[in-house]
Order: structure tokens, then sequence, then C-alpha cells
């Protein structure tokens, strides 16, 4: 017990420490604020802070780090075709918050020739597939390809298969990549600059060959000898911080760079038994909230996450005890774990699993609080994520600084006051 002595006020240590950061630290600190909505308020904190906001060349700096993206919403093809409804499915909308989008803006009705489902997507492009419930008859590395931007209804046929492929040639995948160049505004991909890969084996299962298309231009190889030869992409993990993931063996992760189109490799921590774990379909990547890539598995009733933070080594970020964290759970029974749960649904942050005991219950699970909840419809195996144009992205980020009028920021060269 303190006497005679002012009782310390928890925090003040800290807080002081930052109100006593030169100019040059504190404009580093202020680029890491992750959003627009935060830096107003940030802002608010005190004229020394709205003095460094306001700064011209900060806003410059600031804009160039945190280019605006606002998420519309997410797609999903589902599991299976509504046969009641003329045998097959197509592609759902969720938007992302109902009460400022509008899913009718979002609806893929303008695309011709039959069902379709989403294969990729990357900022407001989706690359899309004909169903094989719509065309059963067509081979399927004969599938038609597109690319498509819903809400501005546009979208473009890809040449399908490509030239020079022999009937030894299997299709596997095909992936959506950024455009050959940056457009006005840094723009890295749109209707008129984007690029897809595709994957193609002589064996069963093992890609041994890629190419690549881009707008106004014919197909091209591309090797991928060098990555893995005898087991490159030989087992898809999914789609995480832009980018897609393969389990070439021996604790090897291959990654497909949807920005560059380029692959390289990591190797995953050696504390589980990767093998077993992805061959029995234990063992996925998806986004977190926040966009970047996460690994998780289901290992002995237990979920774990992986992440790679400030670019290190993958290592565990989070665990829980999926028996334990469902507890409270209406539908909740000890006995539905006796097995691992099965994984459904790949979302962007949270994860549907299946008890294997009990289909019907179905609950999702937050990769970052690791809350649980129940789950009242199906979403299929992945959910896409679609942006707004980025015009359209950035008038919404520009309006959010309407808030900047209490604090006589100038933005944009424009007065807020």
């Amino acid at each position: 017990m303190l006497t005679g002595v002012e009782r310390p006020t928890k925090g003040f240590g800290s807080a002081r420490a930052a109100m006593d950061m030169n100019d040059d630290v504190l404009g580093l600190v202020l680029e890491r604020v992750g959003s627009y909505a935060s830096l107003i308020r940030a802002a608010a904190v005190c004229r020394r802070w709205r003095r460094a906001i306001a700064d011209a060349a900060f806003l410059r700096r600031y804009r160039s780090l945190h280019a605006p993206a606002a998420v519309a919403g997410y797609y999903h093809n589902g599991y299976l075709p509504d046969w009641r409804k003329g045998g097959a499915g197509a592609p759902l909308f969720v938007p992302s918050s109902p009460r400022v989008v509008d899913p009718r803006r979002f609806s893929l009705d303008f695309i011709p020739g039959g069902a379709w489902d989403v294969k990729d997507s990357r900022g407001s492009l989706l690359l899309l597939m004909a169903s094989p419930f719509a065309t059963a008859s067509v081979p399927f590395g004969s599938r038609d390809h597109l690319v498509c931007e819903p809400l501005t209804r546009r979208y473009k046929r890809i040449p399908f298969p490509p030239p020079g492929l022999d009937h030894s040639c299997r299709f596997l995948e095909s992936y959506l990549l950024d455009g050959e160049a940056n457009e006005e505004h840094g723009l890295k991909i749109s209707m008129s600059n984007f690029r897809v890969l595709c994957t193609f084996s002589r064996g069963v299962g093992v890609a041994t060959h890629a190419v690549v298309f881009a707008v106004n231009s014919p197909w091209s190889e591309k090797s991928i000898d060098h990555i893995a030869p005898n087991s490159v992409l030989s087992r898809l993990l999914g789609r995480g911080g832009g980018s897609w993931y393969f389990y070439g063996g021996d604790n090897v992760l291959i990654k497909l760079d949807g920005s560059t189109g380029e692959f390289s490799s990591s190797v995953l921590p050696a504390i589980e038994d990767w093998d077993v774990l992805i061959s029995r379909y234990k063992c996925f990547v998806t986004d977190s909230r926040d966009g970047k890539p996460r690994i998780f598995a289901v290992v002995d009733g237990t979920m774990k996450v992986y992440a790679r933070l400030d670019g290190a080594d993958w290592a565990l970020y989070k665990s829980v005890l999926l028996s334990e964290a469902t507890r409270r759970l209406r539908a909740y029974q000890p006995s539905a774990f006796s097995l691992d749960p099965i994984v459904r649904t790949r979302g962007c942050g949270f994860v549907v699993l299946y008890p294997q005991f009990l289909m019907t219950w179905p609950f999702s699970i937050d990769l970052e609080t690791m809350d649980t909840a129940p789950v009242a419809c199906e979403m299929g195996e992945m959910v896409y994520r679609c942006e707004l144009p980025t015009a359209m992205a950035a008038y919404f980020a520009r309006r959010s600084l309407i808030e900047a009028r209490a604090f006589n920021l100038q933005v944009d060269g424009v007065d807020t006051r």
C-alpha cells in the first residue's frame, strides 16, 4: 500500500511516452493506423496529432500505404444445385452491409450461357467457369471461362482451352491474377488489365505445366519445374492474403502470388504432422478478417491457427479446444467431438465445421477471437470477397473524411471546416 505518495495512474507511462515522441517517430506511428475513420479519431487526441495528420506530405504517404478497398460483399457457390429450379445453381451474393449495398446490383444475371461457378476473385473482378451441372456433356478441360465485374455488368470471355495442349492434358485449376502493368492511380487489376493462370496435368492430380492468359495477349507457357518437380501444386490448400497456397510435401508450403504471378516456397514449423493433416483434409488456408493469410488445422479436437506476423516464419497464433468453445451453443453435445469435425466452409476470417456424428449441427468459428456461433445456411467450400471498383471505393473513403470537419483538417486540398 502506498502512503504519502501519489498513486500512479494505469497506462500513464505509455501515454506520456506517446506524447513525447519526436515528429518523425509520431509520423511513422500514425502511418500504421489501419483506416481513414481511425485516423480521424486519432486527430481528435490533441492539436499536435491533428497538425501531423493534416500535413499534406503525411496524407500522401498515408494514401500510398492504405489504398481504399471497400468490400461490397461475398460470393459463394453452395454445395449442390437446386434441382427444383432447373437443375443448376448460381453463385449467391451476401452484402457486407445490407443497409448500404443493394445485392441486386451484384447479380450475375447479365452473364450469358447458363450456370457458372466462381473460381476466384480479385479486387472487383470474378473469375467464372461454366458449371459442371449445367454442361455435363462437355469435357472438364474444355469448360468456358470468363472474367466479369458484377457492379458494372461487364464481362470478357477467356479463349479456352489454350492452344497447343493435347488430349493427354487434364485441366486442374484456374486463378485470377493482377495485370501486367499498373494503370492510373496505381490500379493493378481491372477489366482491361488482368491475367488468368491455368494449371494442367499429364499425371494424376500433379500439375506438370501452367499457362497464362493476359488481356490483349495470347496464352503463354509458365515454367513451374523449379518449385517442386515431383509434387508441385499436388494439394491445393486455399487462398489467403490475395495468394493461393499449395502443399508440396515434406513441410514445404508453395505460394502463387496473386499480384506477381510468381511461385515461391516456405517451410512449415515441424510441430505438426502436416502430411497426415493435409491428406485427411484437416488443414487449409484462408483469409483473416484483415486480409492476411491464415493456416488452420483441426488436430485432435483442437482448432489451431498459424500466422506469419511481421514477415516472420509461420508460427502458432491461436488455438482452442472445440468441445469447450462450443459448450454454450444450444445444440451442443459432448459426444459430437469423439471424432474431429469436418471442415465445410473456408470464409474470410471464419471457418464452418460439421461434427461428424451430427451433420445437422454446423457451427462457425472466428479465427481471431475463436468464438463460435450456429450456422443457418450453406455457403459452399469457399467464400469469395468482392470489392467495389477502385474509383467507387475511393469515393466512399473520401465520404468518411466528412467527419474531419470538427477537427479543421485540410484533406486533398479541400478545407473541411
